[in-house]
């Protein structure tokens, strides 16, 4: 017997069997049993998902000896015929060699036969999107009004190249990647049945390379079938397709987290001389710290030994650090793809995540220096505190002023009012006025922005306020520079200071 690949021996026959697109499969079961069916359909997608398989399944239904039915019986002739791509009613046409406006006319005179043996006649134009604009035009009258023994079936990888002249004509089923464990309980089933042993491991991935498609992970199974000799590992896998494994990117992640400069470089170029497609190692970086976020997220949960150490390894950083790291990953994906001499402006990439630690939340570390500056060089102000009345909700005037400041950075955040507020003191609120104590050099800005801040004391008090600006003189000392949190924002940005 001729030897298949796995590819074709284990096609779905029926809709069951079919892997990741219910919605597809359901709706075409429903128009067989209730035989409301359309004259032309068009799936589309990415590849390898199952697009042909499913309008080879949908032909059988059609034609199955036993009547339509929601799933075909693949034991009859016109079945079994179908299955063996000899069927003399199904015809398969590849839309990228026969794209031209004489292979339509060819087939438009065809259509009007009626089928050798079947119910129906049943073409499946893959890659439709190929066809030239005449050639679409050839087949818009027969799209349009075709002859009620023909049914048409458009597979396309890109159905934005379609005229919507052809789309109007067509119900569209858009057909969806796979999820890796969707892949990965397919390629179970497959060495089970093939009896051959494969980690784990090495299944997830293949089904991590295949990217979706169901197709691809089948074939590169077959190819780990040939090349290993026993059980399929892990290291088979990443040796056969020039994997990079999770344990040199978490090495380099611990790395980076520990600013461990040497080491980044020493991996790198371990990656370099083992030979290593450098798109592709950036490609699997992506992949990895998409990974740890999920983690960190909790949206994923670990199913193997090493998504342990990922999810440790996440659990330690703040996501601003990992959503800072996969977009400098994204652009230096974008950049390799334009530089000649990628192996170094990898290092210098990855150099600069490094530096990423550092890089405190700002804002944190400007609140910090904002309140030493403000103890070291703002001379004391007595805090005179004041009982509200009875229809306010605020237990004294420091209360008050930390809910206008709130309300104030939070809806006029643009606005130059709160950077000159920064330094302001609240002295006393009564008598519907508010006395605030401020450097003698913010008096002037103020003025134009107390608007802003009587608005925001009558939302939380409900009254007209009065505002009564006092000032004093602000002082600034040279001996601010040797403040740490100073020193810590020159090194960040490689900053001089100025007095």
């Amino acid at each position: 017997m001729r030897y298949l690949v796995l590819t074709r021996k284990y096609r779905p026959q029926n809709f069951d069997e079919v892997i990741g697109q219910p919605h597809v499969t359901r709706t075409l079961k429903s128009a067989l049993r209730s035989k409301k069916l359309g004259h032309s359909y068009l799936f589309s997608g990415p590849r390898g998902v199952g697009k042909t398989s499913v309008a080879r399944i949908f032909a059988k239904a059609l034609n199955c000896e036993k009547g339509i039915m929601e799933n075909p019986c693949n034991q009859c002739d016109s079945c079994r015929s179908v299955t063996n791509c000899n069927s003399l009613d199904v015809i398969e046409i590849d839309g990228a060699s026969n794209r031209g406006i004489d292979e339509i006319r060819a087939l438009r005179e065809a259509v009007a036969y009626t089928p050798t043996h079947s119910r129906y006649k049943v073409y499946i134009i893959d890659e439709v999107h190929m066809l030239t604009k005449e050639a679409f035009n050839a087949l818009l009258k027969t799209l349009e009004e075709p002859p009620s023994h023909v049914i048409f079936i458009f597979a396309t990888t890109d159905p934005q190249k379609v005229p919507k002249t052809v789309l109007s004509r067509c119900q569209r089923f858009d057909f969806r990647i796979l999820s890796e464990e969707e892949i990965f309980r397919k390629l179970k089933e497959v060495v089970s049945v093939e009896k051959v042993k494969a980690s784990d491991e090495a299944l997830h991935l293949i089904a991590s390379r295949a990217e979706g498609a169901i197709r691809d992970a089948e074939g590169m199974l077959e190819q780990l079938i040939c090349y290993s000799e026993g059980e399929i590992t892990a290291e088979d896998v990443r040796e056969v397709f020039g994997f990079i494994g999770d344990s040199l990117y978490l090495d380099l992640f611990n790395n980076i987290k520990k600013k461990e400069e040497n080491e980044i470089i020493r991996r790198l170029e371990e990656i370099v001389q083992k030979g290593y497609d450098l798109k592709e190692f950036i490609s699997g970086w992506l992949k990895f710290l998409r990974r740890i976020i999920l983690f960190k997220m909790e949206i994923r949960k670990t199913s193997l030994p090493f998504e342990e150490e990922m999810k440790i390894a996440g659990e330690d950083v703040s996501m601003d650090f990992l959503t800072a790291l996969l977009n400098l990953s994204v652009e230096l994906e974008k950049d390799l793809r334009l530089m000649n001499h990628s192996p170094i402006y990898l290092e210098l990439a990855m150099l600069r995540m490094a530096k990423l630690p550092l890089l405190e939340d700002l804002n944190t570390v400007m609140e910090k220096l904002s309140k030493s500056s403000s103890l070291e060089n703002n001379p004391k102000v007595e805090k005179e505190t004041f009982i509200a009345k009875d229809e306010l909700e605020f237990s004294n005037v420091e209360t008050l002023w930390n809910e206008i400041m709130k309300r104030i950075n939070g809806i006029y955040g643009k606005n130059f009012l709160k950077t000159f507020l920064r330094d302001a003191k609240p002295i006393s609120f009564e008598d519907n006025i508010l006395r605030i104590k401020v450097p003698s050099t913010h008096k002037e800005h103020l003025k134009e922005d107390l608007s802003f801040l009587r608005e925001a004391i009558k939302e939380l008090t409900g009254k007209n306020v009065d505002i009564e600006i006092l000032t004093y003189e602000q002082k600034i000392e040279p001996k601010l520079s040797n403040d740490p949190l100073v020193k810590k924002i020159k090194e960040i940005f490689n900053a001089e200071e100025h007095f």
